[in-house]
């Protein structure tokens, strides 16, 4: 109380510890200080009351918002990649970055890594030497899967220009069993039985 005057606590607690000795005049011009310090209005206990039941609504809507923003990706996110490797074009940019941004963050925070996905979006984002790690690892994990080879193909086209390295990529995607044929100019790839590529007019493999 000498070096804070104004100290509420310090007010009341000497006042209980006089109350205990019997020193009743003291408790009470200590009771009187701490009154006399206490600035709060009518009322003000119960406003911070209502305050705090208010935040406790807000942390607990922003609960539910983050688990439902979690469950949404968790079923959303994997399922839109899927598409977007099916229908991919190496020659078309893919522009939406807060979806990516959200994808990366989400794999992220994925078990057991994903490295097919992260690998997948490294791509479209234009970070291939991300890409071609995460795709290589994934290529490690899982060695059948025939998009992993060709967008490593895609990655190391995109970095380096080295198309007879990316050409031995794309080779490995069809021997594991992509049903198409694809451009070993561009990357260009597709279902179809067309010869040569739409875009670069260059043999097709497959």
């Amino acid at each position: 109380m000498e070096f804070e005057p104004g100290l509420e606590a310090a007010s009341y607690g000497r006042a209980e510890a006089y109350r205990n000795l019997g020193k009743e005049r003291e408790a009470v011009w200590d009771y009187i200080r701490f009154l006399e310090v206490d600035r709060r209005g009518p009322g003000d206990a119960q406003d911070a009351l209502d305050v705090l039941k208010e935040s406790v609504g807000m942390a607990r809507v922003f609960m539910q918002r983050d688990n439902a923003k979690s469950a949404i990706l968790s079923f959303g996110v994997p399922r839109i990649l899927d598409e977007l490797i099916v229908a991919y074009d190496p020659s078309r940019e893919y522009g939406d970055t807060h979806f990516y941004d959200l994808a990366l963050s989400w794999l992220k925070e994925k078990a057991g890594g994903h490295h097919y996905y992260t690998g997948f979006v490294q791509l479209l984002k234009k970070k291939n030497d991300e890409a071609m790690k995460e795709l290589d690892a994934a290529i490690g994990v899982y060695p059948e899967n025939p998009d992993q080879y060709y967008l490593r193909g895609v990655a190391l086209m995109k970095k380096t220009g080295a198309r007879d390295v990316a050409r031995g990529f794309f080779e490995q995607s069809l021997a594991k069993g992509y049903e198409g044929r694809i451009c070993p100019g561009c990357g260009y790839r597709t279902s179809s039985a067309m010869n040569f590529c739409m875009r670069c007019g260059q043999r097709m493999l497959g």
